[in-house]
């Protein structure tokens, strides 16, 4: 194993233990630990499709068929994003500002990964996940069997099939602009769930201006949004009637999600 490692060290070291660690079924650690483990014929050619897809620039999330987000494991495929650390800004800030017992939309759920991960904190949350893709719905359905998670699904391209109002609305929309430098390392994972017109605000601007539409009295809306949109979100947010507007920081101290308040009369 030390010898193939070094063989393909010019890939990511941890995307080569990630892709040993599930042909052999070992954890990471005891791939650490004993280096000095035999690879098998088979393993070897199981091992050489994964790294011809690495120099593909295919994602290990994709080649290993899941992704860990928020402590539980995910399956992934190219039908949906690969869930990334700096979205579970919006899952804790789900998780300390739903009411008890309230009601909360996931736009453009994908893999399901922000319902699951809230609802797995929060059982006495009424959680509806939407997605405009039937693939990525069946990929979601598949992690909330996995979780036995009580998210009901729905196709709609974001408020087209919804009905009701809710106290929590929360989306991780496209909000990559056409043409972007960082697209090209981005070619693996579904287009649509990451590129938006309009220097990527498009589908951040619709969602801000229909969701008052559908939050109850006092509801709140929370996005996350590209490195540099937090001021065009703020400014979007406020100019619909939104109150409590704020940003929320990664832990390299970007501002990647905004909330706010929309209190209105019901109707």
């Amino acid at each position: 194993m030390r010898g193939w490692l070094h063989a393909h060290a010019d890939l990511p070291r941890l995307d080569l233990e990630l892709l040993i660690s599930h042909v052999m079924s070992l954890s990471r650690v005891q791939i650490l630990i004993h280096p000095e483990y035999q690879l098998t014929n088979e393993q070897l050619i199981h091992l050489g499709t994964g790294v011809a897809q690495l120099r593909e620039d295919f994602p290990i999330a994709y080649i290993l068929g899941q992704r860990e987000f928020w402590g539980l494991s995910f399956k992934v495929n190219p039908a949906v994003l690969i869930p990334r650390p700096e979205t579970e800004l919006l899952v804790q800030w789900a998780i300390e500002r739903a009411p008890q017992g309230g009601r909360l939309l996931d736009l453009g759920t994908g893999s399901g990964a922000i319902a699951i991960a809230i609802e797995s904190e929060r059982r006495d949350l009424l959680i509806t996940a939407v997605d405009c893709s039937e693939a990525a719905l069946k990929v979601a359905k598949k992690n909330a069997v996995d979780h036995q998670s009580r998210v009901t699904f729905l196709n709609s391209n974001w408020f087209s099939n919804v009905t009701g109002h809710w106290d929590i609305i929360v989306a991780n929309p496209p909000y990559i602009a056409p043409g972007d430098a960082h697209l090209p390392a981005l070619q693996a994972e579904p287009q649509l769930a990451l590129v938006s017109p309009n220097k990527g605000l498009a589908d951040l601007k619709q969602i801000i201006e229909n969701s008052p539409n559908y939050l109850a009295p006092g509801g709140m809306l929370a996005l996350e949004h590209g490195y540099n949109q937090a001021e065009p979100v703020n400014k979007m947010m406020n100019a619909n009637g939104f109150t409590q507007v704020e940003s929320m920081q990664d832990l390299a101290f970007i501002a990647r999600a905004t909330s706010g308040r929309r209190f209105r009369a019901e109707r």
